[in-house]
């Protein structure tokens, strides 16, 4: 690429154009020594304040990528870019059906660490995916999560997603409390299924940091529980357990967990559902039933209550398989909590976000 070799004075071997990146173009140049990520965008407002981003989660000791070059002008190219060095491996979503429980909760408990960290930072003014710092478009987390249930629109090829509505939109209500009281906490609200970048079942470092986001960092994990289901399949469920276990999450957070990630399986049916063809639609929308019908995925603490025990992803497995029976039926809650089951998932979409892309 003329731009890698006029900034490095190095012709990159190779030019890989990137399959993701929303409103990005992307790729990945490889050096004789190294790899480096090209990002470009017509809209500079897009990366105006990546690096600053960047900059606050490395002092907060994020394995984030380096950036070495960035240039806003456009004046020597009719884009904005920037040079990041190439964190190695790929995305989560590639090689967690392939990890160990250990690598699994290994990763999960790098991920609520990181969370954790970020968590430090001000409370935010405002909610919703911002820059580090940045007023957050919704005066509460009710306002944002009610905003993407509304993007879910009529479909007549899908009637149940407006019967689903419905009752997302009365637990929504049975949980408002909880959702006006959240403050606005900032978390990493894409490091899911991608932007986790592993090697060999070990995390390397995380990507995609045009924004963050501000309210409940619950979201993330309901999200991931969606794409977990939409692009890897429901053994590696076990990961999102590992994230609640190490999280201490209460069995509330968990509903609220299940909720979110429900509300963004809505979202994927609507986007994917003419990509991903007849059996992706019929797995999703039987899983995302179950969660909806408040069959939350509610493992005993005791049945896998460590990474070592490898027979967890069956348990896993068994009772996603009993939640999306014909007749409903969910598998018990924690153990001496067999309570009426509640809430449901939610994951956030990739619509929704702010103008990031993956890198």
């Amino acid at each position: 690429m003329e731009l890698v070799c006029s900034i490095l004075g190095v012709q990159p071997l190779t030019a890989t154009h990137m399959a993701f990146g929303h409103n990005s173009i992307t790729y990945d140049g490889a050096l004789p020594n190294r790899n480096v990520i090209v990002r470009t965008n017509l809209d500079a407002k897009v990366f105006a304040k990546t690096e600053y981003n960047l900059t606050i989660l490395t002092r907060l000791g994020l394995p984030v990528p380096r950036v070495l070059v960035t240039d806003l002008t456009k004046n020597n190219y009719p884009f904005a870019y920037m040079l990041l060095e190439k964190i190695p491996g790929r995305d989560l979503r590639y090689g967690l059906g392939n990890m160990t429980p250990t690598q699994m909760t290994r990763v999960a408990e790098q991920i609520v660490f990181f969370q954790r960290q970020v968590a430090t930072l001000p409370i935010g003014k405002g909610f919703g995916y911002v820059p580090i710092g940045e007023q957050g478009p919704f005066s509460s987390w009710l306002d944002l999560v009610q905003f993407e249930m509304n993007r879910v629109v009529n479909n007549a090829d899908i009637p149940v997603l407006d019967e689903w509505k419905v009752q997302l939109n009365h637990l929504l209500r049975k949980y408002k409390s909880y959702l006006e009281q959240l403050q606005p906490v900032c978390f990493l609200d894409d490091v899911t299924t991608k932007n986790v970048i592993v090697l060999h079942g070990e995390l390397q470092g995380l990507i995609d940091f045009d924004c963050v986001c501000y309210g409940d960092p619950l979201w993330t994990i309901g999200l991931t529980k969606t794409a977990i289901v939409s692009e890897v399949g429901i053994k590696a469920l076990f990961y999102v357990e590992e994230l609640c276990r190490i999280g201490q999450l209460t069995i509330e957070q968990r509903r609220i967990v299940d909720l979110y990630a429900a509300i963004h399986a809505l979202n994927f049916i609507q986007r994917l559902m003419t990509k991903e063809g007849s059996e992706w639609v019929a797995r999703m929308t039987k899983i995302t039933e179950g969660w909806i019908k408040k069959k939350a995925l509610l493992l005993p603490y005791n049945s896998c209550h460590h990474q070592h025990n490898h027979n967890c992803t069956d348990t896993i497995v068994e009772q996603v398989q009993d939640n999306t029976g014909p007749d409903g039926a969910g598998a018990p809650a924690h153990e001496g909590e067999r309570e009426s089951n509640e809430e449901e998932n939610g994951e956030r979409a990739e619509v929704g976000m702010c103008n990031g892309e993956e890198e």
